[in-house]
């Protein structure tokens, strides 16, 4: 975040301005004009999603953030849309401890097998489920599964 927006346009008051703004280093979500310090959610800047508490960009906020229905990853008050994998909402972030299945910054309520670091797991509903134990079969194969994880048979 480089870029501060204006909230002016030829010397008047830019009253369509809807984006964060800086202002003497403090990042702020304006609406029609206004600076919103009663708004806490997301804002865009430059392309970016970025998390707002009570008007100010919060670096703070890590984890997932729901948004429209939706459960989004965020790092440093920024969504990472660019993610896709494995990833792990910790406890000391605020979070359930659980793996979830990532897919451009969303998580996906899907299940499936997914790879992460050189190993494949087993995804129930977009999460890992490592109390599966069994066998599955993937891509023409059988696997022997043991807590989530995909061994060879």
């Amino acid at each position: 975040m480089t870029e501060a927006c204006s909230l002016s346009k030829n010397g008047l008051i830019d009253f369509e301005a809807n984006e964060l703004c800086l202002y003497e280093d403090v990042w702020y979500y304006v609406s029609l004009g206004e600076v919103q310090l009663q708004y806490t959610g997301l804002a865009i800047h430059d392309g970016a999603w970025f998390y707002v508490t009570d008007g100010i960009l919060d670096t703070t906020v890590n984890g997932l953030i729901p948004y429209d229905g939706e459960d989004f990853l965020a790092a440093a008050g920024r969504l990472v849309l660019e993610y896709s994998g494995l990833w792990l909402n910790s406890v000391t972030i605020g979070g359930d401890n659980q793996w979830y299945f990532i897919g451009s910054g969303m998580v996906q309520n899907v299940s499936c097998v997914a790879l992460y670091d050189g190993a494949w797991f087993v995804v129930e509903k977009g999460i890992l489920d490592s109390d599966y134990n069994g066998t599955i079969e993937y891509d023409g194969a059988v696997f022997t599964v043991v807590n989530g994880q995909l061994c060879a048979a």
